[in-house]
């Protein structure tokens, strides 16, 4: 590596470690996070993997580096504004008291304005061989629920955070081929919280609470290939490898009011990340006009429990039973003149989540993103790029039943669930 490549890498670390200080966590489609780029959201993500327009295709296809006009840094930013509209249909606790209502009010909006950030940097080695690394959160979840939610035995409070960073390589076959991969190196760090009632009956000011803390790292691998099927016609497909993360750390239980006092243990649980697999095509209707199209396939399946384990054996299995989903998309590109490309897109992304096991962590739904974007050139080394996406979280039911033999209380957690996500991203890229 050369001198001057040496100081770029450092610049692109220095960035990171300023812009991943930030918090990064935020409800997304399941846990996952697609907003890896800026021109990407400009066209809802449609055709990511055979697009290759910026330093961004090492998340998104490592093979497209091949495609870059030159060596490429990347500094983008997305501020995701999520709101959960939550209505309680009928929750009760049943006990010794009988079975009572649990009182209580929607919990309010539990999401803040959460910024994401991406950063990127390529290079060419040689005629044939391009490195890159990037630096992204691929998964995250943050909510915090009022402490009289209805749904609070279920949970009160979820941060979740996965922060990926990606050695890649590129290397082009032919003229037409190229192949690509990279690490994924994952660092895994989540807080889980939920309320535990009374054996007197369901009441906020006597609940005691469950709280998981634990972090962890692991590594995945994913891989790529892009092929210019005509002069016009690129094809794309990538697949990333799910990581199974172990997190290790503690779990401590408070009792209900009255009950004696707080007790931490030792304790770990399994996080496993679905496989990704995506194949895209991007057409060039003339030299304006681009028309681009993905399908991504999620295996969320992996996902099937949160097991809660200590040396002594299970304190808390929760099923998930996430289903496998999909997403596809649809876009355009305009290049107006030199200087500006304009993007639109639609999305439709099914939720994982299952009726029956559908939780207040993720309150999730079939999703429908409509987009747009732009980019404007400033130079031969600087551009600048911009997107908004508005995304429909449908209605969903959740009706969960949870146990809590130590205090011989059960609960029926009966809600209805609608959002919708504001995200607004702006990106610099640096040609050197």
């Amino acid at each position: 590596m050369t001198h001057h490549s040496t100081r770029r890498l450092a610049l692109c670390v220095a960035v990171a470690g300023a812009m991943f200080a930030a918090p990064t966590t935020l409800l997304a489609a399941g846990f996952y996070i697609q907003e890896q780029g800026v021109t990407g959201l400009g066209r809802a993500y449609a055709g990511e993997a055979a697009a290759a327009n910026d330093a961004s295709t090492i998340y998104f296809n490592p093979a497209g580096m091949t495609r870059l006009e030159s060596g490429e840094f990347q500094a983008n930013v997305h501020l995701l504004m999520p709101r959960t509209r939550l209505s309680d249909q009928g929750s009760s606790a049943t006990g010794a008291f009988g079975e009572q209502p649990i009182d209580g009010g929607s919990g309010g909006n539990p999401y803040d304005p959460t910024p994401v950030p991406n950063l990127y940097w390529a290079e060419r080695y040689g005629e044939r061989l391009w490195l890159g690394v990037g630096l992204t959160a691929p998964y995250g979840l943050a909510n915090d629920y009022d402490d009289d939610f209805f749904g609070r035995y279920d949970s009160t409070d979820t941060d979740l955070k996965v922060i990926n960073l990606h050695p890649s390589m590129a290397f082009e076959l032919s003229e037409r081929v190229s192949i690509g991969g990279g690490l994924d190196l994952h660092y895994a760090n989540a807080t889980l919280r939920s309320a535990v009632p009374s054996p007197a009956g369901p009441d906020p000011d006597t609940d005691g609470e469950f709280k998981l803390e634990g972090d962890s790292w692991d590594v995945g691998f994913n891989l790529g290939l892009q092929a210019d099927l005509t002069d016009a016609t690129r094809l794309g497909l990538h697949y990333r490898h799910g990581v199974s993360q172990t997190l290790r750390g503690t779990a401590t239980v408070t009792p209900p009011q009255g009950l004696g006092e707080s007790t931490t243990m030792s304790a770990q649980a399994r996080l496993k990340l679905p496989d990704v697999a995506s194949v895209a095509l991007s057409h060039e209707f003339d030299a304006r006009w681009t028309g681009l199209v993905q399908y991504t396939w999620f295996r969320w399946s992996n996902f099937d429990e949160i097991d809660v384990r200590s040396a002594g054996g299970s304190i808390q299995t929760v099923e998930q039973a996430y289903r496998d989903s999909y997403a596809i998309a649809l876009g355009a590109e305009y290049q107006a003149n030199p200087q500006w490309t304009l993007r639109a897109g639609i999305q439709y992304d099914r939720t994982p989540t299952r009726d029956g096991f559908r939780s207040t962590r993720t309150p999730d739904g079939d999703r429908i993103w409509y987009t747009v974007g732009a980019s404007y050139r400033a130079s031969d080394r600087f551009s600048f790029d911009f997107g908004y996406a508005y995304i429909d979280v449908g209605s969903e039911s959740i009706e969960l039943e949870s146990e809590f033999a130590e205090v011989g209380v059960s609960t029926e957690t009966r809600g209805r669930t609608r959002g919708d996500v504001h995200v607004l991203s702006a990106g610099l890229r640096y040609r050197f």
